[in-house]
């Protein structure tokens, strides 16, 4: 009873009461509006709808009826619009020729064809990647776990590809114009191991595509090696390690097989090399995650006895001694640095000098993918330099004058020629 007269509480009823009616009014109002809306909507569809087909069926027709009579005959007919009992039958006699009433002899045009545009460096041959339908795990932003497998994914853009081509760019010019300069990079495992589905649902980009954009923006100073359809057509293949970053010996060899193509030389054969193997290896992907799939599926690091004598020295850092080496590192085994077999790790500079007795050298500015790949070039040059820019500080072109090289090549994956501050760096230390 005393809340019957509150008064307050009395205006709050009335107030609810007014908003309902209020509110009922106004739903009416939309709902009539609403239905005025679609009967516009709907009569200006059957009148778009009834134009249409007057013009299909009566207007189109009388035209064509009208331009046929003015003028045309049944001589100016096309073959379309021949009917097929009046198409003039053909037979397979040989028509009989007379000889020509004029002295000049009757030639004829030989018929042409168009050869095939040649495969050049920017043509990419897209691999062939099984897909089941499953699905993986997202481990972070750049890294995802697909069958007990690592891949690292890739995200970049045209402008900072071009920013990369444009350094390379600037190194050359500094170099002599008699040393030959190449480039190549590298595209990682996710390229040719990752179904499309699934790089396509984390949005991870074409490294085809990227190359391709680096390349196209070279100078003609500098000459592009694609490894990228090397790579592709053997991704069936241990290319690439299942739990670290980087690619085999393997896949360094088909890189190393696409230099010797695109350079005019003949690489030596893989089986003529005899092999060595280090298994238990968990790499970069198994460091940084831990996954219990990745350690089962550990890998097994391959390296091979060179085919010409060599011997080795390096600077760990710049300014430290040298000190000198074999080729392979003698005491590596399995665990997280089995790949550091190679070259002895991440250097600054590496030499390694050989008996292949050819009177070149080179140099290889790069970063860790270069150390898989080095070792073959030793078949093909008495010298092979490697610099790793991330650790080697000079004058590139300096370094090259005094140490007699003909050629140099500029290598990285696609992660390190797509990382800006990797970049920069590069062309800092090598200018």
């Amino acid at each position: 009873m005393r809340r019957k007269k509150d008064e307050y509480f009395i205006g709050m009823v009335d107030t609810f009461a007014a908003n309902q009616r209020y509110s009922k009014n106004k739903r009416r109002r939309k709902t009539k509006l609403y239905l005025k809306r679609t009967l516009m909507i709907t009569l200006c569809i059957l009148l778009i709808a009834g134009i249409g087909a007057g013009t299909y069926f009566f207007i189109i027709p009388a035209a064509k009826n009208w331009i046929s009579s003015w003028g045309a005959t049944r001589d100016e007919a096309t073959i379309d619009e021949v009917t097929p009992d009046e198409i003039p039958t053909t037979t397979t006699e040989e028509a009989t020729t007379e000889a020509p009433t004029e002295t000049e002899p009757v030639t004829t045009v030989p018929v042409t064809t168009t050869p095939p545009a040649p495969v050049t460096n920017l043509d990419f041959v897209a691999p062939v990647i099984p897909d089941d339908g499953k699905d993986g795990t997202l481990y972070s932003s750049t890294l995802y776990l697909y069958k007990n497998t690592g891949y690292n994914l890739f995200f970049s853009t045209d402008k900072v590809a071009k920013h990369y081509a444009t350094s390379i760019n600037k190194i050359a010019k500094g170099i002599d114009k008699n040393i030959t300069v190449y480039n190549m990079v590298v595209p990682n495992h996710t390229e040719f191991g990752l179904p499309t589905r699934i790089g396509n649902s984390v949005e991870n980009v074409s490294q085809a595509d990227n190359i391709r954009t680096i390349y196209e923006n070279l100078d003609s100073r500098v000459k592009a090696i694609n490894c990228y359809n090397a790579l592709s057509e053997h991704n069936s293949e241990y290319i690439y390690y299942n739990t670290d970053h980087h690619w085999t010996s393997l896949g360094a060899y088909y890189g190393y097989e696409a230099f010797c193509e695109q350079t005019g030389k003949e690489p030596v054969k893989l089986s003529d090399l005899k092999k060595n193997s280090i298994e238990g290896f968990t790499g970069s992907f198994y460091t940084l995650t831990g996954n219990s799939g990745l350690y089962k599926n550990a890998d097994t690091v391959i390296y091979y006895d060179l085919p010409v004598e060599t011997e080795a020295k390096m600077k760990e850092r710049m300014g430290s001694d040298t000190i000198y080496c074999d080729v392979y590192y003698p005491a590596a085994t399995s665990g997280t640095l089995t790949y550091g077999v190679f070259c002895w790790g991440d250097t600054a500079q590496f030499v390694i000098s050989s008996s292949a007795n050819t009177g070149k050298k080179i140099a290889v500015v790069k970063d860790s993918y270069g150390n898989a790949f080095a070792p073959y070039l030793t078949n093909h040059y008495d010298e092979v330099h490697l610099l790793d820019f991330r650790y080697w500080d000079g004058n590139l072109n300096d370094y090259l004058k005094k140490n007699g090289i003909d050629e140099v090549l500029i290598m990285n994956n696609t992660m390190s020629a797509n990382s800006t501050s990797q970049v920069n760096s590069m062309s800092e230390a090598l200018s």
